[in-house]
Protein backbone atom coordinates (compact mmCIF):
# COMPACT_ATOMS: atom_id res chain seq x y z
CA UNK A 1 0.00 0.00 0.00
CA UNK A 2 2.34 2.72 -1.26
CA UNK A 3 -0.30 4.99 -2.75
CA UNK A 4 -0.48 8.50 -1.32
CA UNK A 5 -4.06 9.66 -0.80
CA UNK A 6 -5.30 13.20 -0.49
CA UNK A 7 -8.00 12.19 2.00
CA UNK A 8 -8.97 9.07 3.94
CA UNK A 9 -12.46 9.15 5.45
CA UNK A 10 -13.16 7.08 8.58
CA UNK A 11 -16.63 6.39 9.94
CA UNK A 12 -19.91 4.64 9.25
CA UNK A 13 -21.35 3.22 6.04
CA UNK A 14 -25.06 2.52 5.68
CA UNK A 15 -27.75 1.40 3.33
CA UNK A 16 -30.43 4.09 3.74
CA UNK A 17 -34.11 3.30 3.32
CA UNK A 18 -36.17 6.48 2.88
CA UNK A 19 -39.85 6.26 3.79
CA UNK A 20 -42.33 8.98 2.79
CA UNK A 21 -45.86 9.05 4.19
CA UNK A 22 -48.55 11.73 4.36
CA UNK A 23 -49.71 10.13 7.61
CA UNK A 24 -46.66 11.45 9.49
CA UNK A 25 -47.37 14.46 11.72
CA UNK A 26 -45.07 16.80 13.62
CA UNK A 27 -46.26 17.97 17.05
CA UNK A 28 -44.67 20.47 19.41
CA UNK A 29 -43.43 18.59 22.45
CA UNK A 30 -41.03 20.19 24.98
CA UNK A 31 -40.17 16.77 26.43
CA UNK A 32 -37.94 16.19 23.37
CA UNK A 33 -34.62 17.99 22.85
CA UNK A 34 -35.77 19.28 19.46
CA UNK A 35 -39.02 20.58 20.93
CA UNK A 36 -41.02 18.50 18.44
CA UNK A 37 -41.99 14.90 17.84
CA UNK A 38 -42.75 12.93 14.69
CA UNK A 39 -46.03 11.08 15.25
CA UNK A 40 -48.33 8.51 13.70
CA UNK A 41 -51.12 6.31 15.02
CA UNK A 42 -49.82 3.62 17.36
CA UNK A 43 -50.78 0.16 16.12
CA UNK A 44 -52.07 1.47 12.79
CA UNK A 45 -51.19 0.43 9.26
CA UNK A 46 -49.99 3.49 7.40
CA UNK A 47 -49.91 4.17 3.70
CA UNK A 48 -46.46 4.89 2.35
CA UNK A 49 -46.34 7.08 -0.75
CA UNK A 50 -42.89 5.93 -1.80
CA UNK A 51 -39.63 4.39 -0.62
CA UNK A 52 -36.11 4.89 -1.94
CA UNK A 53 -32.80 3.13 -1.29
CA UNK A 54 -29.51 5.06 -1.21
CA UNK A 55 -26.01 4.61 0.16
CA UNK A 56 -25.22 6.69 3.21
CA UNK A 57 -23.24 7.16 6.38
CA UNK A 58 -20.79 9.98 7.04
CA UNK A 59 -17.72 8.14 5.77
CA UNK A 60 -19.44 7.27 2.48
CA UNK A 61 -21.09 10.67 1.98
CA UNK A 62 -17.90 12.61 2.64
CA UNK A 63 -15.72 10.27 0.55
CA UNK A 64 -18.05 10.76 -2.42
CA UNK A 65 -17.89 14.53 -1.91
CA UNK A 66 -14.09 14.66 -1.68
CA UNK A 67 -13.76 12.47 -4.76
CA UNK A 68 -16.21 14.57 -6.78
CA UNK A 69 -14.19 17.66 -5.87
CA UNK A 70 -11.07 16.11 -7.34
CA UNK A 71 -9.23 14.48 -4.43
CA UNK A 72 -7.80 10.96 -4.42
CA UNK A 73 -9.83 9.35 -1.66
CA UNK A 74 -9.99 6.11 0.32
CA UNK A 75 -12.71 4.88 2.65
CA UNK A 76 -11.98 3.14 5.97
CA UNK A 77 -15.14 1.54 7.34
CA UNK A 78 -17.00 -1.70 8.08
CA UNK A 79 -19.35 -3.38 5.63
CA UNK A 80 -21.13 -6.70 5.77
CA UNK A 81 -20.90 -9.35 3.07
CA UNK A 82 -24.39 -8.76 1.71
CA UNK A 83 -26.08 -7.13 -1.27
CA UNK A 84 -26.06 -3.73 0.49
CA UNK A 85 -22.28 -3.90 0.77
CA UNK A 86 -21.97 -4.82 -2.89
CA UNK A 87 -23.99 -1.75 -3.90
CA UNK A 88 -21.90 0.58 -1.73
CA UNK A 89 -18.61 -0.87 -3.01
CA UNK A 90 -19.82 -0.56 -6.59
CA UNK A 91 -20.81 3.08 -6.10
CA UNK A 92 -17.56 4.17 -4.48
CA UNK A 93 -15.39 2.35 -7.01
CA UNK A 94 -17.31 3.93 -9.90
CA UNK A 95 -16.61 7.29 -8.21
CA UNK A 96 -12.89 6.48 -8.16
CA UNK A 97 -12.68 5.92 -4.39
CA UNK A 98 -10.32 3.22 -3.14
CA UNK A 99 -11.99 0.26 -1.38
CA UNK A 100 -8.68 -1.27 -0.25
CA UNK A 101 -9.14 -0.12 3.36
CA UNK A 102 -12.66 -1.55 3.76
CA UNK A 103 -13.23 -4.36 6.24
CA UNK A 104 -16.06 -6.81 5.61
CA UNK A 105 -17.54 -9.13 8.23
CA UNK A 106 -20.50 -11.47 8.63
CA UNK A 107 -22.82 -8.93 10.25
CA UNK A 108 -25.41 -7.10 8.14
CA UNK A 109 -24.21 -3.85 6.62
CA UNK A 110 -25.33 -0.87 8.70
CA UNK A 111 -28.87 0.18 7.87
CA UNK A 112 -30.83 3.38 8.45
CA UNK A 113 -34.58 3.78 8.13
CA UNK A 114 -35.23 7.44 7.40
CA UNK A 115 -38.72 8.78 8.05
CA UNK A 116 -38.89 11.85 5.83
CA UNK A 117 -41.47 14.61 6.28
CA UNK A 118 -41.62 18.19 4.94
CA UNK A 119 -37.90 18.37 4.18
CA UNK A 120 -36.74 17.07 7.55
CA UNK A 121 -36.23 13.55 8.85
CA UNK A 122 -35.98 11.18 11.78
CA UNK A 123 -33.39 8.42 11.42
CA UNK A 124 -33.50 4.93 12.93
CA UNK A 125 -30.01 3.41 12.65
CA UNK A 126 -28.69 -0.11 13.03
CA UNK A 127 -24.91 -0.16 13.54
CA UNK A 128 -24.32 -3.75 14.58
CA UNK A 129 -22.01 -4.77 17.41
CA UNK A 130 -18.78 -3.96 15.67
CA UNK A 131 -15.36 -3.46 17.23
CA UNK A 132 -13.98 -0.48 15.33
CA UNK A 133 -10.56 -1.24 16.76
CA UNK A 134 -10.48 -3.99 14.13
CA UNK A 135 -10.22 -1.30 11.46
CA UNK A 136 -6.50 -1.26 10.82
CA UNK A 137 -4.37 1.71 9.85
CA UNK A 138 -1.45 0.13 8.05
CA UNK A 139 1.94 1.46 9.10
CA UNK A 140 2.71 2.42 5.51
CA UNK A 141 -0.65 4.15 4.95
CA UNK A 142 -0.01 7.68 3.72
CA UNK A 143 -2.56 10.42 3.34
CA UNK A 144 -2.37 14.19 3.50
CA UNK A 145 -5.65 14.43 5.41
CA UNK A 146 -7.98 12.34 7.56
CA UNK A 147 -11.69 13.02 7.85
CA UNK A 148 -12.91 11.34 11.05
CA UNK A 149 -16.65 11.02 11.68
CA UNK A 150 -18.92 9.03 14.01
CA UNK A 151 -17.76 5.55 15.04
CA UNK A 152 -19.03 2.86 17.39
CA UNK A 153 -18.15 2.29 21.04
CA UNK A 154 -14.89 0.39 20.66
CA UNK A 155 -12.45 2.89 19.18
CA UNK A 156 -9.51 3.45 21.59
CA UNK A 157 -6.96 1.43 19.61
CA UNK A 158 -8.07 2.98 16.32
CA UNK A 159 -7.74 6.48 17.76
CA UNK A 160 -4.23 5.71 19.05
CA UNK A 161 -3.16 4.35 15.65
CA UNK A 162 -4.59 7.47 14.01
CA UNK A 163 -2.63 9.73 16.36
CA UNK A 164 0.57 7.75 15.67
CA UNK A 165 0.05 8.03 11.93
CA UNK A 166 -0.59 11.78 12.10
CA UNK A 167 2.52 12.27 14.24
CA UNK A 168 4.61 10.25 11.79
CA UNK A 169 3.36 11.74 8.54
CA UNK A 170 2.13 15.22 9.53
CA UNK A 171 -1.35 14.58 8.16
CA UNK A 172 -4.15 17.05 8.79
CA UNK A 173 -7.28 16.09 10.74
CA UNK A 174 -10.86 17.16 10.16
CA UNK A 175 -13.09 15.80 12.91
CA UNK A 176 -16.86 15.50 13.15
CA UNK A 177 -17.33 13.73 16.52
CA UNK A 178 -20.02 11.09 17.01
CA UNK A 179 -22.55 10.63 19.85
CA UNK A 180 -20.08 8.74 22.06
CA UNK A 181 -17.46 11.49 21.89
CA UNK A 182 -20.11 14.19 22.36
CA UNK A 183 -21.29 12.46 25.53
CA UNK A 184 -17.71 12.09 26.82
CA UNK A 185 -17.06 15.79 26.32
CA UNK A 186 -14.15 17.83 25.00
CA UNK A 187 -11.89 17.32 28.01
CA UNK A 188 -11.95 13.54 27.59
CA UNK A 189 -11.09 13.96 23.89
CA UNK A 190 -8.32 16.51 24.14
CA UNK A 191 -5.87 13.94 22.67
CA UNK A 192 -7.67 14.35 19.33
CA UNK A 193 -8.67 17.98 19.67
CA UNK A 194 -5.11 19.26 19.88
CA UNK A 195 -4.42 17.62 16.49
CA UNK A 196 -7.54 19.03 14.85
CA UNK A 197 -7.21 21.41 11.93
CA UNK A 198 -10.99 21.66 11.67
CA UNK A 199 -13.55 20.62 14.30
CA UNK A 200 -17.12 20.47 12.98
CA UNK A 201 -20.32 20.02 15.02
CA UNK A 202 -23.92 21.14 14.91
CA UNK A 203 -25.19 23.62 17.51
CA UNK A 204 -26.67 21.05 19.90
CA UNK A 205 -23.56 18.88 19.72
CA UNK A 206 -21.27 21.86 20.32
CA UNK A 207 -23.19 22.95 23.42
CA UNK A 208 -23.03 19.45 24.88
CA UNK A 209 -19.42 18.70 23.85
CA UNK A 210 -18.03 21.97 25.20
CA UNK A 211 -19.98 21.89 28.49
CA UNK A 212 -19.34 25.63 28.64
CA UNK A 213 -22.69 26.38 30.26
CA UNK A 214 -23.29 29.32 27.93
CA UNK A 215 -26.17 29.97 25.58
CA UNK A 216 -24.18 32.20 23.20
CA UNK A 217 -22.65 30.14 20.42
CA UNK A 218 -19.59 32.42 20.37
CA UNK A 219 -18.74 31.39 23.95
CA UNK A 220 -19.05 27.76 22.92
CA UNK A 221 -16.78 28.23 19.90
CA UNK A 222 -14.15 29.93 22.03
CA UNK A 223 -14.28 27.22 24.70
CA UNK A 224 -13.71 24.49 22.11
CA UNK A 225 -10.92 26.45 20.40
CA UNK A 226 -9.03 26.50 23.71
CA UNK A 227 -8.58 22.72 23.38
CA UNK A 228 -6.45 23.22 20.26
CA UNK A 229 -8.45 23.06 17.00
CA UNK A 230 -7.28 25.65 14.49
CA UNK A 231 -10.85 26.14 13.27
CA UNK A 232 -14.08 25.41 15.13
CA UNK A 233 -17.16 25.19 12.90
CA UNK A 234 -20.73 25.01 14.19
CA UNK A 235 -23.65 24.43 11.85
CA UNK A 236 -27.15 25.51 12.81
CA UNK A 237 -29.54 24.13 10.20
CA UNK A 238 -31.66 26.86 8.61
CA UNK A 239 -29.58 29.47 10.51
CA UNK A 240 -26.43 28.67 8.56
CA UNK A 241 -23.03 28.26 10.23
CA UNK A 242 -20.41 30.01 12.36
CA UNK A 243 -16.64 29.62 12.58
CA UNK A 244 -13.97 30.75 15.04
CA UNK A 245 -10.27 30.74 14.10
CA UNK A 246 -8.91 31.79 17.48
CA UNK A 247 -9.03 35.48 16.59
CA UNK A 248 -12.27 36.37 14.81
CA UNK A 249 -15.72 34.90 14.21
CA UNK A 250 -17.25 34.14 10.82
CA UNK A 251 -20.91 33.72 9.94
CA UNK A 252 -22.93 32.68 6.90
CA UNK A 253 -26.66 32.21 6.41
CA UNK A 254 -28.26 29.07 4.99
CA UNK A 255 -29.22 29.02 1.32
CA UNK A 256 -32.83 29.30 0.17
CA UNK A 257 -32.71 26.07 -1.87
CA UNK A 258 -35.87 23.99 -1.90
CA UNK A 259 -35.70 21.56 1.02
CA UNK A 260 -36.68 18.03 -0.06
CA UNK A 261 -34.73 15.99 2.49
CA UNK A 262 -32.09 17.12 5.00
CA UNK A 263 -30.17 13.83 5.15
CA UNK A 264 -26.47 14.33 4.39
CA UNK A 265 -26.58 18.13 4.44
CA UNK A 266 -24.11 18.30 7.33
CA UNK A 267 -21.73 15.87 5.65
CA UNK A 268 -21.87 17.85 2.41
CA UNK A 269 -21.22 21.14 4.19
CA UNK A 270 -18.34 19.77 6.25
CA UNK A 271 -16.51 17.93 3.46
CA UNK A 272 -17.01 20.75 0.94
CA UNK A 273 -15.74 23.39 3.34
CA UNK A 274 -12.80 21.12 4.18
CA UNK A 275 -12.11 20.58 0.47
CA UNK A 276 -11.70 24.30 -0.15
CA UNK A 277 -9.29 24.52 2.78
CA UNK A 278 -7.33 21.48 1.59
CA UNK A 279 -6.91 23.09 -1.85
CA UNK A 280 -4.81 25.84 -0.27
CA UNK A 281 -2.58 23.35 1.51
CA UNK A 282 -1.14 21.65 -1.56
CA UNK A 283 2.46 22.67 -0.86
CA UNK A 284 2.42 22.81 2.94
CA UNK A 285 2.48 20.33 5.84
CA UNK A 286 -1.16 19.66 6.56
CA UNK A 287 -0.93 19.23 10.34
CA UNK A 288 0.48 22.72 10.85
CA UNK A 289 -1.69 24.40 8.21
CA UNK A 290 -4.12 27.21 9.04
CA UNK A 291 -6.13 28.78 6.19
CA UNK A 292 -6.21 32.53 5.70
CA UNK A 293 -9.32 34.65 6.13
CA UNK A 294 -10.31 34.77 2.45
CA UNK A 295 -10.09 30.99 2.18
CA UNK A 296 -12.32 30.53 5.24
CA UNK A 297 -14.92 32.91 3.83
CA UNK A 298 -14.96 31.15 0.48
CA UNK A 299 -14.96 27.70 2.12
CA UNK A 300 -18.08 28.65 4.09
CA UNK A 301 -19.88 29.69 0.92
CA UNK A 302 -18.84 26.53 -0.90
CA UNK A 303 -20.14 24.44 2.00
CA UNK A 304 -23.51 26.18 2.04
CA UNK A 305 -23.88 25.91 -1.74
CA UNK A 306 -23.18 22.16 -1.84
CA UNK A 307 -25.28 21.34 1.23
CA UNK A 308 -28.11 23.37 -0.29
CA UNK A 309 -27.92 21.19 -3.37
CA UNK A 310 -27.98 18.00 -1.30
CA UNK A 311 -31.14 18.97 0.61
CA UNK A 312 -32.84 19.42 -2.75
CA UNK A 313 -32.50 15.68 -3.42
CA UNK A 314 -33.38 12.46 -1.62
CA UNK A 315 -30.26 10.72 -0.33
CA UNK A 316 -27.23 11.83 1.61
CA UNK A 317 -25.02 12.20 -1.47
CA UNK A 318 -27.40 12.39 -4.45
CA UNK A 319 -27.13 16.14 -4.98
CA UNK A 320 -23.38 16.61 -4.64
CA UNK A 321 -21.89 19.17 -7.04
CA UNK A 322 -18.54 19.27 -8.79
CA UNK A 323 -16.07 22.12 -8.19
CA UNK A 324 -17.10 23.95 -11.36
CA UNK A 325 -20.78 23.57 -10.48
CA UNK A 326 -20.18 24.97 -6.98
CA UNK A 327 -18.27 27.97 -8.35
CA UNK A 328 -20.92 28.66 -10.98
CA UNK A 329 -23.77 28.44 -8.47
CA UNK A 330 -21.89 30.50 -5.86
CA UNK A 331 -21.37 33.32 -8.37
CA UNK A 332 -25.12 33.53 -8.93
CA UNK A 333 -25.92 33.63 -5.19
CA UNK A 334 -24.87 37.23 -4.68
CA UNK A 335 -26.78 37.65 -1.41
CA UNK A 336 -25.14 34.57 0.11
CA UNK A 337 -21.87 35.90 1.53
CA UNK A 338 -19.89 34.93 4.59
CA UNK A 339 -18.80 37.75 6.89
CA UNK A 340 -16.37 38.41 9.72
CA UNK A 341 -17.62 39.88 12.98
Amino acid sequence: MNKMYDVVTIGGAFQDLFVFSNDFKVLRDPSFKSGSSLCFDYGAKLDVERIEYHSGGSAVNTALCFSKLGFSTALLTFLGSDSSAEKIISQIEIAGISSQLLKQDNQPTGTSIILSHNGDRTILSYHGDRDFNQLKLAKNLKTNWYYLSALGKKIDDLENKLIENIAKNGSGLIWNPGPLQIKQGALANRHLLHLCNVLILNREEAMSFSACGKTKIEDCLKTLANFGPKLVVVTDGKNGARVYDGKVYYQINASDDERVDATGAGDAFASTMASRIIQDCSDKKAQSFTPDRETILEALKWGIVNSGSVVGHVGGNSGLLSTSEIIKKAEKMIKLEAKVY
